[in-house]
């Protein structure tokens, strides 16, 4: 079984586009924008995978997250919240408007979920069961768990994608960890 803590060790991550490569977005730079693709792609996508439980849809609204991010470039503002927030403010946004067409509940298929850091030291079982945990986390819980967790967020980039303030948030998380730890936690045979 895996074991959760409130205070389990975020890896490094990247700090997001300068003010110089902002400023190279909003000009419509193709490099700036390839570089942003390849850095963010893969944490929308798998943002959007736990939400719709199908890694084509998810692959899709990555790509629409940054269609509408290139819309939206002239008007973005500096804020003091990292890039990133803007970003996972609109794959939330993307996301959403995905599950209010589809009018279901989203669920997330275990076949094919994969953590995309290998070195996580976790087996296949303890994948499996992750995944599980996170199927039954209300889709609010899920969203943080996977902006926390999987792509690295702050609480503060967290609290900005998700419209929230920092005590909400570490409020959420503690409700969503506290869910998996008990989902997790070895049932007493008699």
């Amino acid at each position: 079984m895996v074991a959760l803590t409130e205070t389990a060790p975020v890896p490094a991550r990247a700090a997001g586009p300068s003010a110089d490569a902002v400023e190279r977005l909003i000009t419509l730079d193709a490099a700036a924008w390839q570089q942003l693709f390849d850095e963010y792609f893969g944490k929308m996508r798998s943002f959007a995978y736990v939400r719709t439980g199908d890694l084509n849809v998810a692959e899709d609204i990555a790509a629409d997250v940054f269609a509408a991010a290139v819309r939206g470039i002239g008007g973005y503002q500096q804020t003091g919240a990292p890039f990133s927030a803007w970003l996972y403010r609109i794959a939330r946004n993307v996301t959403a408007d995905h599950l209010r067409r589809r009018r279901r509940r989203p669920t997330v298929s275990l076949e094919g979920f994969d953590f995309e850091d290998e070195s996580s030291g976790l087996s296949s079982e303890e994948k499996t069961d992750l995944a599980r945990c996170l199927t039954k986390l209300t889709p609010e819980q899920q969203e943080l768990i996977v902006l926390r967790f999987f792509n690295d967020c702050t609480l503060e980039e967290v609290a900005q994608a998700m419209g929230k303030n920092v005590g909400a948030i570490k409020a959420l998380q503690q409700r969503a960890l506290g869910a998996m730890r008990r989902q997790l936690a070895p049932r007493n045979v008699r």
